[in-house]
C-alpha cells in the first residue's frame, strides 16, 4: 500500500513539473522513469493551469509519517494525502484527480482546447456498475460504441468520458477525443483493479458550458462487492458459490455486516492485499457478522460512502460497523462484532461462582449519559453532503436528568436517499441514547468453568447481597488468567425493552436501572447440593444421614433441624460450620419412620430461609430386628406347643386301639406262625418293616424326625426302599432334609435311586443366608448318573452326571434332536442329528 501512495505523490510531483514551465517533455521523461519502476500504475500527468510549483514540497514531504488525512467524496481534487479511495455500498464519488493534461485536439477555436483528467473512483474492483453520471448536478450521458466517449445532448463534442470499472486484467482505457488519444497515456497504464475514468472537456469560446470554470464531476454507482457466507455452502447453514477470499465469486451488498466481513478479510488482487485488515479467516468470528447482516436485513440497515486507506483498519471497521448498530470486538485473538439486537441469557452466575467479589458502576458518567442525539448523516438530497438531522430526545431521560444534555453523533457511512424519511439515522441515534443510560462496568471474577462465554453474551448476575437479582448484563470483555485459571469479565446491564424503543415499535422508553436493596436474610439451600437418606448409625440405631455443602461463601454456619412427619414442633439437631463439607448423622430414631428435615444458613445472627425435606424413612434398626427374631421364635415355640398337646391327645384317644390291636396279636399269634412258615416254603421270602416317629421340644430348640423303611428278599434276589426326613430349629439354624431311595438287587446285579432334598437357613450377626439342594442319582453296579441343583441365595448351579444327553422335540421320531456325548476318556462330542444324519458335530478329530 506505501508503494500505491508513493505513486499517488509522484503523479502530483509530475504535474508540478509541467506547471513550473520544464515543459511537456520534461513531464514525459519523468513519467517514462517513473513507467520504468511501476508499469501497471498511471503516472504520465499532463499540465492543469490551477497547479503550482509549490506541490513539490507535498511530493517531498510525502514519504515523511502520515497522519489521517481523510479524502473528499464529493470534491474533484488532488490530494496525496487522501490514500486511495475504497467506495462502499450506493454512494456518490467526484473522484480523485491522478492525471491533468492539455492537448491541442479539434485544433478549430484554440490551441491546447482540450483538458483531459483521469479520476480514481474505487479500488478493490471491479465494482457492480456507475448508473449515473453528473457535471455540476446536471446528468450527462455518453455513447459508448466508440473509444471516443462523446456526450449526448448539449455537451456533444464538448465533453467525453470513457469508464473502466476495475477488473483484475484488461487494456487501459485509450479515449480518443479530439481525435487525440490522451498524451503519455500508454497501454501499460491499466490501473488493474481500480474503477477509474477518462474524463475530457473542450473549450467553450461563448462560455455557455464553462463559465464558472471546470464542472464538479460525480459518479452515482454501486461499488465494491462483498462475501455472503449465507451464499457459500461450505459455510454451515449457507447455500451458494460464494467462497472466502475468491473476489470472483463477490457480489454487490449494500448491508454493513457483510461489508465488514469482507474488510477484515482483506482485499485482494492478483494475490495482493490492496486494502482491508487481511486476517485469516480462522481468526474471525464469521456467526457475529452473519447476525450483524440478518439484523440489518431485519431492520432495513444500509451502508454507503468512501473510505480511504490512509485511515486506521480499525477505525474504518468501526465506521463501517457504526451502520449496521454494531461495534467491533478482539476476544481470544478473535475478530467480532456485536449487534445491537435482543439476545437470550445463556448462563446464570451467581454468588457462590464469584472469586474476586463484584465492582458495579450503577450508572455512567454524566458526559457519557444523554438524554438527546443529534444524528449527522449523508443526505443525497442535500448534494450528498453531512447534514445534521432532528434530535431524537427521550423526555423521561430529560426530566430524570433535570434538563437536555444533547450531544451529536456523527454517522459518515449512512446514507438517506431522495425520497427516504431518516428512519435509519434516528434509530441508531435512539440506540445511542438509550446505550447510553444503561450501567457499568461490572467487574467480576470467576474460575475457569466460565471459560467459554465470549463477548457479546448476555448472562444473569443474580448476587442478591449486592442488589442484583437475576439482572442481565452483557459481556463487553474477557480476560483469561492462565497462571491462576481465572476469568475476568466487565459487563454492562442489558434492558431488552431498549430494541422496541429503538426501532420505533414501543413510545415507552427502557426505565434506567437501579439497583434493588439487599436482602441481607440468606437464601435457603439449593436443593441439589443437598441429600438425606434413612440410614443405620454406627451402633445400630435407626438415623437420618444429611451430606451436603454450602454453596453461599458468605455463610457462617449451617443449621439443621429434623420432626417426625406431621408433627409442628421442630428438634434442633446441629449447628455446623460452612467452610467444610457436611456429613451429619441424626440419632437415634424411630425405625422405619418417616421423618422431615430442613437445613438453612446463617451469616452472623441471621439466619436464612430453610429448604426442607420431607418423608425421609430411617433405617431398620439392629435391636427392632433382634425384636422381631424373637418374637417370631415365641410364636413357632406356641405352634410347637400346641402341636406336641395335640398329639398327646391323639395318643390317649388311641391307646384303647391299640391294646385291643395287641390283644388280637396275641391270639393269633399261632395263624402268623404259621404264615411264616408258608412263606419259608415260596423262597425264605421275609418282609420287615420299620415305623420310627420322633419329635422333641425344648426351651430354645425344636427337632422332628420320621424313618419309613421296607425290605423284601427272596433268595439272591431283594427289594427295599426306604424314607427319612428331618426338621430341625434353634435361634442360629433352620434345617428341612429328606431323602427317598429305591434299591434292588439281582444276584450279584444291584441298582439303587436315591433322591435328596434339604434347605438349610442360617442367622449369623443380623446375615441371613439360605442354602437349597436337590440331587438325583442312579447307580447300577457302581456306575453313578444322575443330576443335582444348589442354590446359595445368589447362584443356581445344575450338574448332570452322564455319558450321553440327548435333547429331542416331542412329537419327533423319537431320534433326531442335540446330543452331548463323553467317551471313556472324558472327551466332549456335541452334535445334531436330523434324519438320522449328524449335519452339525463339534468335538474331537481323533
Amino acid at each position: 500500500m506505501a508503494k500505491a501512495l508513493r505513486t499517488v505523490g509522484m503523479v502530483v510531483a509530475a504535474v508540478a513539473l509541467v506547471a513550473t514551465g520544464v515543459g511537456i517533455a520534461a513531464g514525459g521523461a519523468a513519467a517514462a522513469a517513473a513507467g520504468s519502476t511501476t508499469a501497471a500504475t498511471a503516472i504520465s500527468i499532463g499540465t492543469y493551469a490551477s497547479l503550482g510549483a509549490g506541490v513539490l514540497s507535498m511530493a517531498a514531504a510525502f514519504t515523511a509519517p502520515k497522519l489521517g488525512v481523510e479524502g473528499s467524496a464529493t470534491t474533484f481534487t488532488t490530494n496525496p494525502q487522501s490514500g486511495l479511495p475504497y467506495a462502499i455500498g450506493r454512494t456518490r464519488m467526484s473522484g480523485l484527480r491522478v492525471y491533468a493534461r492539455t492537448y491541442d485536439g479539434f485544433k478549430q477555436q484554440s490551441k491546447d482546447d482540450i483538458l483531459a483528467f483521469v479520476a480514481l473512483l474505487s479500488i478493490a474492483g471491479p465494482i457492480h456498475s456507475i448508473e449515473q453520471f453528473t457535471a455540476d448536478n446536471e446528468v450527462v450521458t455518453f455513447e459508448t460504441a466508440t473509444s471516443v466517449g462523446d456526450a449526448n445532448g448539449r455537451f456533444y463534442r464538448y465533453m467525453a468520458q470513457r469508464l473502466s470499472l476495475g477488473p483484475s486484467s484488461g487494456p487501459a482505457l485509450d479515449s480518443s477525443f479530439g481525435g487525440k488519444f490522451f498524451p503519455d497515456w500508454t497501454a501499460n497504464h491499466k490501473l488493474s483493479g481500480i474503477a477509474h475514468a477518462q474524463w475530457a472537456l473542450r473549450f467553450d469560446t461563448d462560455g455557455d458550458l464553462y463559465g464558472a470554470g471546470a464542472p464538479e464531476p460525480a459518479w452515482i454507482g454501486k461499488w465494491v462487492k462483498v462475501y455472503d457466507p449465507r451464499k457459500d455452502s461450505t459455510y454451515p447453514g449457507g447455500s451458494g458459490a460464494h467462497r472466502a477470499l475468491n473476489e470472483a465469486t463477490y457480489e454487490w451488498s449494500d448491508n454493513p455486516g457483510l461489508h465488514a466481513l469482507t474488510w477484515a478479510l482483506g482485499r485482494w488482487q492478483n494475490g495482493k492485499r490492496v486494502c482491508g485488515i487481511g486476517a485469516p479467516i480462522s481468526t474471525i468470528r464469521v456467526a457475529d457478522f452473519v447476525e450483524c447482516a440478518n439484523v440489518c436485513d431485519a431492520n432495513g440497515w444500509k451502508v454507503g460512502g468512501v473510505e480511504w486507506t490512509t485511515d486506521a483498519k480499525w477505525d474504518t471497521l468501526k465506521r463501517i460497523l457504526q451502520a449496521g448498530g454494531a461495534i467491533p470486538t478482539q476476544t481470544g485473538a478473535m475478530i467480532g462484532c456485536l449487534t445491537s439486537m435482543p439476545r437470550t441469557a445463556v448462563a446464570t452466575i451467581e454468588s457462590r461462582h464469584l472469586l474476586d467479589g463484584l465492582s458495579i458502576a450503577a450508572t455512567k458518567s454524566r458526559r457519557d449519559r444523554f438524554n438527546s442525539v443529534i444524528p449527522r448523516y449523508v443526505d443525497e438530497d442535500s448534494d450528498w453532503a453531512v447534514i445534521s438531522g432532528t434530535a431524537i430526545t427521550v423526555n423521561d431521560y430529560v426530566a430524570a436528568d433535570g434538563g437536555q444534555r444533547t450531544k451529536e453523533v456523527d454517522f459518515p457511512l449512512v446514507q438517506v436517499f431522495s425520497g427516504e424519511t431518516a428512519a435509519q439515522p434516528g434509530q441508531l441515534a435512539a440506540y445511542a441514547v438509550v446505550n447510553s443510560r444503561e450501567a457499568g462496568p461490572f467487574t467480576w471474577t470467576t474460575g475457569p468453568e466460565w471459560i467459554g462465554l465470549k463477548t457479546g453474551d448476555v448472562v444473569l448476575l443474580n448476587v442478591p447481597e449486592e442488589g442484583l437479582v437475576n439482572q442481565p448484563v452483557l459481556i463487553t470483555r474477557r480476560s483469561p488468567d492462565p497462571a491462576t485459571g481465572k476469568v475476568s469479565f466487565s459487563a454492562e446491564t442489558e434492558t431488552y425493552s431498549k430494541h422496541a424503543y429503538a426501532l420505533g415499535q414501543s413510545t415507552t422508553p427502557p426505565a434506567p436501572f437501579r439497583l434493588e436493596a439487599p436482602d441481607l436474610k440468606p437464601a435457603s439451600p439449593l436443593a441439589e447440593n443437598w441429600n438425606v437418606t434413612g440410614v443405620i448409625s454406627g451402633e445400630g440405631f435407626p438415623a437420618l444421614q444429611v451430606v451436603g455443602a454450602s454453596e453461599m461463601p458468605s455463610a457462617d454456619a449451617i443449621v439443621i433441624d429434623y420432626r417426625k412427619s406431621g408433627d409442628e414442633a421442630w428438634t434442633g439437631s446441629a449447628i455446623l460450620s460452612a467452610v467444610e463439607p457436611v456429613s451429619h448423622v441424626i440419632a437415634p430414631l424411630e425405625s422405619e419412620t418417616a421423618y422431615d428435615v430442613r437445613i438453612g444458613y446463617r451469616v452472623g445472627t441471621s439466619l436464612g430461609n430453610m429448604t426442607i425435606f420431607v418423608n425421609v424413612v430411617t433405617g431398620l434398626g439392629k435391636i427392632t430386628i433382634i425384636e422381631g427374631r424373637i418374637s417370631e421364635i415365641d410364636e413357632q415355640m406356641n405352634q410347637l406347643a400346641e402341636d406336641a398337646a395335640a398329639a398327646g391327645v391323639r395318643l390317649d384317644a388311641i391307646e384303647p386301639a391299640i391294646d385291643t390291636i395287641e390283644a388280637a396279636v396275641a391270639a393269633n399269634s399261632d395263624a402268623a406262625a404259621l404264615l411264616g412258615q408258608e412263606l419259608s416254603k415260596q423262597g425264605g421270602a421275609l418282609a420287615t418293616v420299620r415305623d420310627q416317629v420322633g419329635v422333641l421340644a425344648l426351651d430354645d430348640d425344636a427337632a422332628a424326625g420320621a424313618l419309613l423303611a421296607a425290605t423284601i428278599k427272596a433268595s439272591q434276589q431283594s427289594a427295599a426302599f426306604s424314607q427319612e426326613r428331618t426338621l430341625r430349629l434353634n435361634s442360629e439354624e433352620v434345617i428341612a432334609r429328606s431323602v427317598d431311595q429305591l434299591a434292588v438287587t439281582l444276584g450279584s446285579q444291584a441298582a439303587a435311586i436315591t433322591v435328596q432334598q434339604a434347605i438349610v437357613g442360617l442367622i449369623q450377626e443380623n446375615i441371613t443366608t439360605l442354602f437349597a439342594q436337590w440331587s438325583l442319582d442312579v447307580d447300577v453296579n457302581g456306575v453313578i448318573g444322575g443330576m443335582k441343583f444348589l442354590n446359595n441365595g445368589t447362584v443356581v448351579d445344575l450338574t448332570i452326571q452322564s455319558n450321553r444327553l440327548r435333547m429331542i422335540p416331542p412329537g419327533g421320531n423319537g431320534s433326531d434332536g442335540k446330543y452331548i456325548t463323553v467317551d471313556s476318556n472324558g472327551r466332549t462330542t456335541e452334535y445334531i442329528l436330523s434324519g438320522g444324519v449328524r449335519v452339525l458335530e463339534e468335538g474331537w478329530l481323533t
